[in-house]
C-alpha cells in the first residue's frame, strides 16, 4: 500500500492537520497487514477509589486513536467502554483506563495509559511493525522463534523518558516478530497508585515472568535474558551501563509546574501543539 490516504481535518482529534498529514505520509510508507485498534476506556474523572487509580487521559486516548485510524486504510478501531463491556474487560484482566490493544496476524500488544511525547513515535514504529516487517537482526529473529516457552512481559514507561521510548519500541518489534512475546506496555507516570504498589523509583522498568530489570536494553542482550528466562537460568545478563531516568509522577509534575520549578525531562523533543511527537520533526 503506498497510495497517500486522506488525512483527518484538523478538528476530528488531537493532532493538528500538519501533524496528522505527516503521520499519514509516514503510514503509506509502511503499512502491509491491517492492523486492528482496541481501545479500553471510560469517561475521564477525577473520583479515586481507594484501591486504584482513576481514568484522566481516557478520552484524550480514544480521541488520538480515532484519528489515527482516519490515517490509512489498514487501520481500524473498536472502542469499549469499560462498564458496558464489564464482563468481557474482567476476562481479559482490563483493569486500567485507557488500555489499547494492537492486534495483528494473531499477535496483541497491549498499552495502557496515554502514549504520548516521547511514546508516541515508538507506538507508531510498533504499528507498523505489526502491519509489516520488524527491523531486528535475522538472528534475533530465529532467536525468538526457537524460544522454548511463551513469556510474559512488562515494561513501565513514561512519556518524558527517552529510555522508555527506546524499550517501548525495542521490546514492541519483539511481540510483533514473535507470539512468544506476550508484551503490556504501561504509561505508569498516569497511574500514581500503580507506581506505588509496583515501587516504582526510575525508568524504564521491565518485568519478565516476575523478574524485574532496570534500565533500557539492547537487541543482543534482551533476547539473551529472554532465553535464559525462558530456559529456567537464574543468571542476569550484564549490561556495560545501565541507562535510567528519575521516575516522578504526573501529579508531581503538575505540582512542580505550578509552583515555579520546571520538571527535569530529557532535552531534545520535538512535540506539536498535542503533545504528541511526530515521527520525523
Amino acid at each position: 500500500m503506498t497510495a497517500e490516504p486522506t488525512a483527518t481535518t484538523p478538528n476530528s482529534g488531537p493532532l493538528g492537520r500538519e501533524e496528522a498529514l505527516a503521520i499519514a505520509r509516514w503510514l503509506s510508507e509502511r503499512m502491509v497487514r491491517r492492523v486492528g485498534i482496541e481501545v479500553w476506556w471510560k469517561p475521564d474523572s477525577t473520583f479515586v477509589l481507594p484501591d486504584r487509580d482513576g481514568a484522566v487521559h481516557a478520552e484524550v486516548m480514544l480521541a488520538a486513536m480515532r484519528q489515527l485510524a482516519t490515517l490509512h486504510p489498514a487501520l481500524t478501531i473498536t472502542p469499549y467502554a469499560i462498564e458496558q463491556f464489564a464482563e468481557r474487560a474482567q476476562r481479559e484482566a482490563i483493569h486500567l483506563a485507557p488500555t489499547t490493544i494492537l492486534r495483528s496476524g494473531g499477535k496483541a500488544i497491549r498499552l495502557s495509559g496515554l502514549v504520548s511525547g516521547m511514546l508516541f513515535p515508538p507506538l507508531l514504529d510498533v504499528v507498523s511493525f505489526l502491519s509489516g516487517e520488524t527491523p531486528l537482526q535475522p538472528e534475533t529473529k530465529a532467536a525468538l522463534a526457537g524460544l522454548p516457552r511463551p513469556l510474559d512481559v512488562e515494561i513501565l514507561l513514561a512519556p518524558y523518558d527517552a529510555y522508555s521510548g527506546h524499550l517501548l519500541r525495542l521490546a514492541g518489534a519483539f511481540a510483533a516478530e514473535s507470539r512468544n512475546v506476550r508484551l503490556t506496555a504501561i504509561e505508569i507516570a498516569e497511574f500514581p497508585r500503580l507506581a506505588s504498589i509496583k515501587a516504582v523509583t526510575e525508568v524504564p522498568l521491565l518485568s519478565v515472568e516476575g523478574r524485574r530489570f532496570s534500565g533500557a536494553w539492547d537487541e543482543p542482550a534482551l533476547i539473551e535474558q529472554l532465553w535464559r528466562i525462558a530456559s529456567n537460568d537464574e543468571q542476569t545478563v550484564t549490561r556495560e551501563r545501565i541507562f535510567v531516568t528519575e521516575f516522578v509522577t504526573e501529579e508531581q509534575v503538575r505540582a512542580q509546574s505550578e509552583g515555579g520549578t520546571p520538571p527535569t525531562s530529557p532535552p531534545g523533543t520535538a512535540e506539536g501543539g498535542s503533545g504528541l511527537i511526530v515521527p520525523g520533526r
